[in-house]
């Protein structure tokens, strides 16, 4: 039997269309849409992709960065029914014909930026580009010019109707450790993911959340993203990673809420003047040390300081620390999302107790049903209808979850583990650091060793780090080797990649 039958994303449009028409739906730079204006652009660009061609559960790439147009579209295209696959435009283009070859994307829409690459991918795949090359250019991209001069203004093309398995987005992973893989968002996982967002956040219609995360990575399209049109809220885009940046917009904006990496919220904590976030009501990040935690707060006693754990095949968070638990459960990434469960398990796949530290998996209406053909890689990561993370965690007796590790990040010294992350926790407290990446390095007495990689914020010493190492730390957990570097590689949603330190020659 089919599952129940769940709303096509678009049709959030109409109804808010009907509620607040006039509010103020779509923000950026100095270009500005109503919900009613918001609705009849998506309606425009549906109609524009149908006639070159674009039909329900056809794959469309869209490359480009930030853009209203960008939203437009994705919106267009669910309106469609099809499938939407946001590209990386970072990546190499023999990066980008590989996605394309492998997800099967039929169409590309691409940002006039981007047209080198694009038809760099064309020449090389089967892929159609859905560009007809005008005199109109729509909103600085993705240019439908001849197509979209022939749809009269005031068009309405009907929400196709969609099943909650059917296929609604393709994301591809960073590809950190192999080729990037798809993972599959049914319409089921967008609602569900939408649902727990409002009420996670709290989110209304007077938030006004700012997204600078790209909206081709999950914690752009999810983190609450698109879940603010629910909400009936403001969404604000920036294409800018500056930490100056981000708080001049915070502050003429009037944002409410936003996702920050964790070296854009170090970036913007040492601004002079500080802005004025007085409208702030929530950060959201991961991977903030609990002493750089408690000097946000003090800084902002006024905001809500989120911590979360998310992840792609997750369509994004399934755990945030809600408001009333911020100091009791100080380090904890909050309890589970509303629809999502959480374990704990052994070696043997078997839930363990409270504060047992073992691997995480997670199952729910919001985890992704798999890898898109990718039948073995789907097989490795889910197993009973759970998805297993790789990540090492514990769950404590209130239902908190607190991470401890990547498991690939565990190092094996003389018969211990260590969690990298306790180490560099405990190295971020030091008021002299700035960034810290801790990996394990082979050591021929104890088999591997923790290295820290530093970035420092004052001038510091190895003797004066490993002194601070001892004062919290085992002595087995001390880092054996340090390292100063400019700054620390990082990915594109600004997670450290610790296989590129790894690949480093070593630093001693």
């Amino acid at each position: 039997m089919k599952p129940v039958a769940t709303s096509n994303f678009s049709e959030t449009l109409r109804r808010q269309t009907l509620r607040r028409g006039d509010r103020e739906a779509l923000v950026d730079g100095d270009r500005r849409w109503t919900y009613a204006e918001l609705d009849a652009d998506v309606d425009r660009h549906a109609a524009a992709l149908r006639a070159v061609g674009v039909e329900a559960d056809a794959l469309v790439g869209v490359l480009g960065r930030n853009s209203a147009t960008f939203v437009i579209e994705l919106l267009a295209l669910a309106r469609l029914g099809a499938v939407s696959v946001p590209l990386n435009w970072r990546l190499h283009e023999q990066e980008q014909a590989y996605v394309v070859s492998r997800a099967g994307i039929s169409g590309l829409l691409y940002d006039d930026e981007f047209a080198d690459i694009a038809a760099s991918v064309a020449a090389v795949t089967s892929v159609r580009l859905l560009v007809a090359h005008g005199q109109e250019r729509v909103h600085g991209g993705f240019v439908l010019a001849e197509m979209l001069a022939e749809v009269p203004r005031g068009i309405r093309v009907p929400d196709v109707e969609r099943e909650a398995d059917d296929l609604h987005r393709l994301l591809f992973t960073s590809g950190t450790t192999a080729h990037p893989k798809g993972v599959m968002h049914t319409c089921g996982n967008i609602a569900a993911n939408h649902v727990g967002q409002v009420l996670e956040l709290e989110l209304t219609q007077d938030d006004r959340i700012l997204v600078s995360a790209p909206l081709f990575h999950v914690s752009g399209l999810e983190a609450p993203g698109l879940a603010t049109f629910v909400a009936g809220g403001t969404l604000v885009l920036t294409t800018s990673f500056q930490p100056a940046d981000i708080a001049r917009i915070a502050e003429s904006e009037r944002i409410t809420g936003m996702v920050l990496a964790a070296q854009i919220l170090f970036g913007m904590l040492d601004l002079d003047p500080a802005p004025d976030l007085s409208a702030l009501r929530y950060l959201l990040f991961a991977g903030v040390a609990p002493a750089v935690r408690q000097r946000v707060k003090a800084l902002l006693p006024h905001v809500r300081l989120v911590d979360t754990f998310g992840m792609t095949e997750l369509c994004n968070g399934v755990a945030y620390l809600d408001a009333a638990h911020e100091q009791s459960k100080l380090g904890a990434l909050g309890a589970a999302f509303p629809g999502v469960q959480l374990r704990i398990v052994d070696a043997d796949f078997r839930e363990v107790g409270p504060d047992v530290e073992g691997e995480l998996v997670v199952r729910g209406a919001k985890v992704s049903p798999g890898y898109w053909r990718d039948e073995e890689a789907t097989r490795r990561a889910w197993r009973d209808g759970w998805f297993v993370t790789g990540d090492v965690a514990r769950i404590d007796a209130d239902g908190y979850l607190w991470f401890v590790d990547r498991r690939a990040n565990l190092i094996k010294s003389g018969g211990e583990n260590i969690a990298s992350a306790e180490v560099e926790r405990i190295l971020a407290q030091h008021p002299g650091v700035a960034e810290v990446a801790v990996i394990g390095v082979p050591d021929p007495r104890w088999d591997e060793v923790p290295e820290a990689f530093i970035v420092a914020r004052t001038e510091l010493t190895v003797d004066e780090l490993r002194r601070h190492c001892l004062d919290h730390l085992a002595k087995f957990k001390v880092p054996a080797h340090f390292a100063f570097v400019d700054s620390l590689p990082r990915n594109d949603s600004g997670k450290v990649l610790k296989k590129a330190l790894r690949e480093q020659e070593p630093v001693r």
